[in-house]
């Protein structure tokens, strides 16, 4: 009987997985493998130590166990949430505070400035829940925007006049018309940023990330406002969808290389 449990709920986290996750596991992967080849060579072994494996491989982790009792408290860290001003809230305690990435984020790096004292399994978690919160928070549907400010902001869109999820149709963005790309591949062509630029994007605190993040988030509705058929986007269209990606992705992977090499680097 706790067998069979056991695996009802691992059919339940794969559902809930396949339904809520952001970036999708082609966009997870992709940010973990460019963050990945941004690390010092210190942060890079520190990380393979604790994983035992690539960043990449735990990518999606959080999204395929959130549904299983012992991470259910990590269910809601996979966005961040805007006031109606439209700057990042911090004012959320308890259980509330569960619903935002950067909260956890920040904390989870505040914790880790003593991992040398930590037992490896628990330094092995915390990375794993930074390698995916990260990416999570920059995703343009996963920031959570007050419906009183944003009455407009819906989540339908349509592919060949049927109904779609704007949701899954951004969680999928950095893979869209870039069918059979490795993360390799996407490397190859998206991380193409100067020194400067990464530097750049880096700097400032969680809160100027959180302002950069929401500010680009907007852009999603503006580039398939509700109703939107994404079976008949223009060139133009295609490209925005594809810049914002791109752009997001690459924030998130740089944000994340520099948050590991500040952790291990000392």
């Amino acid at each position: 009987m706790k067998n069979l449990r056991i695996v009802l709920l691992l059919v339940l986290a794969l559902f809930v997985a396949q339904s809520a996750m952001a970036w999708a596991n082609f966009g997870h992967g992709a940010i973990a493998y460019v963050a990945e080849q941004h690390l010092t060579p210190k942060a890079k072994e520190s990380c393979r130590h604790y994983l035992k494996h690539t960043l990449p491989w735990y990518s999606s982790w959080m999204d395929f166990w959130r549904a299983v009792p012992p991470y259910a408290h990590t269910n809601m860290w996979h966005g961040i949430k805007s006031d109606e001003k439209g700057k990042l809230r911090w004012d959320i305690s308890g259980e509330r505070a569960n619903g935002q990435a950067m909260i956890q984020v920040k904390r989870i790096v505040e914790e880790m400035q003593n991992y040398k004292s930590m037992p490896d399994s628990l330094v092995r978690q915390n990375l794993i829940y930074l390698i995916h919160s990260v990416a999570d928070m920059h995703c343009p549907v996963h920031i959570q925007f007050p419906k009183t400010a944003y009455p407009h902001y819906r989540f339908d869109l349509k592919n060949r006049g049927k109904k779609h999820s704007f949701h899954g149709f951004w969680d999928a963005a950095p893979g869209f018309k870039r069918k059979g790309w490795s993360f390799a591949k996407y490397a190859e062509e998206v991380d193409k940023m100067s020194p400067k630029q990464i530097k750049r994007i880096q700097k400032g605190s969680y809160d100027a990330w959180g302002r950069d993040i929401l500010k680009q988030a907007h852009r999603a509705f503006q580039i398939t406002p509700a109703g939107k058929d994404i079976a008949h986007l223009t060139a133009e269209e295609q490209r925005a969808v594809l810049a914002l990606a791109d752009e997001m992705s690459m924030k998130a992977a740089y944000r994340l290389a520099y948050l590991l090499n500040s952790i291990f680097d000392e």
